[in-house]
């Protein structure tokens, strides 16, 4: 029994000494903490423009509603991939039915309709067609192709990363420190959604439809960098 308590004295004083060495080399933080925020941001004219269409077919046959739609988005899906450049895009489909006080149920079925492309020209004009065929306009969206949006957010990303090191510098300097090092650095960035256009009205004719008109507006994209730098005299 003795050789054993001997042998495990030695053991409980190296354990104890492995573990204040342990907490002896943990960094402490003495200096002065500084948290703030730098913003970059990148501009550029919209490149993609959406328009949203939809068909819609009643009667008072739920069947004879639906072929009728169907009918209608077959024949503007086939205009739409006619034109190149431009992406088409069949979008949620409902059936519905309503019943008034006095009369027969009615059955209307309703599908929409996108077409996507950097022509404006070229995609204002075919919905334009689409609607003297029967489609109606939902309306008009701005946005930014995903390689334009992509070159901005590194744009917008690599000024707020410049600014960081400037604004911790001169913070410092102003409350008589230095800079000893960055601690946490964190980048998110705030994107504009599509941005809606106002329709200007027009009139289909008997045998032409004037298409909408359509103003780019200019797209911000911006990248906030959150900083906790460590200050010291």
């Amino acid at each position: 029994m003795k050789r054993l308590f001997r042998l495990a004295t030695p053991l409980a004083v190296l354990s104890l000494a492995i573990c204040c060495q342990a907490r002896a080399t943990e960094p402490q933080t003495t200096g002065t903490e500084l948290d703030f925020t730098v913003t970059g941001e990148a501009h550029a004219a919209p490149t993609l423009l959406t328009v949203r269409l939809f068909g819609r077919a009643d009667s008072a046959s739920a069947i004879e509603a639906q072929k009728t739609l169907n009918a209608h988005m077959a024949e503007a899906m086939k205009m739409a991939s006619g034109v190149s450049g431009i992406e088409a895009q069949a979008g949620s489909y409902s059936l519905s039915d309503q019943t008034p006080e006095h009369g027969p149920t009615r059955w209307t079925a309703r599908q929409d309709l996108s077409l996507s492309g950097k022509d404006a020209v070229s995609l204002l004009d075919l919905s334009g067609k689409l609607q003297s065929h029967g489609l109606m306009m939902d309306g008009l969206d701005w946005s930014l192709d995903s390689e334009t949006r992509e070159t901005l957010l590194r744009q917008a990303r690599t000024q707020a990363l410049q600014k960081v090191r400037q604004e911790a510098d001169e913070s410092a300097r102003t409350l008589g420190l230095h800079v000893v090092r960055l601690k946490q650095v964190r980048v998110s960035s705030m994107e504009p959604g599509p941005r809606p256009v106002m329709l200007m009205a027009a009139r289909a004719a008997s045998d032409s439809f004037t298409p909408p008109q359509g103003t780019p507006q200019e797209q911000t994209l911006r990248v906030t960098v959150s900083v906790e730098a460590e200050l010291a005299p």
